[in-house]
């Protein structure tokens, strides 16, 4: 929200410069702030959509910017006698820094961070029910090509088995929107279209303990075609 803020404000003052007729300066302002809204609801209605929503605020100013420049020169005509052309340089740099950012930056950032592995937080689990906690300082994590897992030792209830305190875990990340796990595992999104990495959960009662690993990185169809020899 707060970046939102400060691009639509900026995007306004750098339209003040070159603003000659109030009407468009009023269609410019509500533009910029449905721009602004509609990012911020993207991001709130489909969370994984953080990309896309800034995607949508830098085009959209760029676009809100360069429609309503050409508006004010067809009205004014090009003999309008624009004496502000001299202060014309704050509007074209907001404007070419908008278009940079949503067609440049954050595409190449999007192709660069896709095959990076990263390691999920904790957080991400949501707060456990009563009796569960993590134990590790910070977690026993390593990254490989394209994926990092982080591991913590999970600790249930007194008396309580390894193999409940799974199914307990299990029963909570279902209940925050968790895929069903397949052979001990899970993995959802991270992003929606733009962002194609995945966070995998995944839990082990072996030797009668109970371990959650957190897996961050390339969806594993890619991660194996990877690492295959060629």
């Amino acid at each position: 929200m707060l970046i939102a803020s400060v691009v639509t404000m900026v995007a306004f003052l750098a339209w003040l410069t070159v603003a000659r007729l109030p009407w468009v300066t009023g269609v410019v302002l509500v533009a910029l702030i449905l721009v602004a809204v509609a990012s911020i609801t993207l991001a709130a209605a489909q969370p994984r959509a953080a990309v896309e929503a800034r995607l949508l605020l830098f085009l959209g100013v760029a676009v809100t910017l360069l429609v309503a420049g050409e508006m004010q020169r067809r009205r004014l005509g090009d003999g309008g006698g624009d004496n502000r052309a001299g202060r014309r340089w704050p509007y074209r740099i907001a404007v070419g820094l908008a278009l940079f950012v949503a067609l440049a930056c954050i595409p190449a950032a999007a192709w660069d961070f896709n095959d990076d592995g990263f390691v999920p937080s904790a957080q991400e689990l949501g707060p456990l029910p009563g009796g569960l906690a993590l134990r590790g300082a910070g977690g026993d994590s390593e990254c490989g090509t394209g994926r990092c897992a982080v591991s913590y030792a999970l600790v249930g209830g007194p008396g309580e088995s390894a193999e409940e305190v799974a199914r307990r875990i299990w029963g909570h990340l279902a209940s925050r929107g968790w895929p069903q796990p397949d052979g001990g595992r899970s993995c959802r999104p991270v992003g929606w279209l733009l962002d194609t990495r995945e966070t995998c959960v995944e839990i082990s009662t072996a030797d009668g303990a109970a371990r959650l690993t957190l897996e961050g990185g390339r969806p594993y169809r890619r991660f194996a075609g990877a690492s295959k020899p060629r």
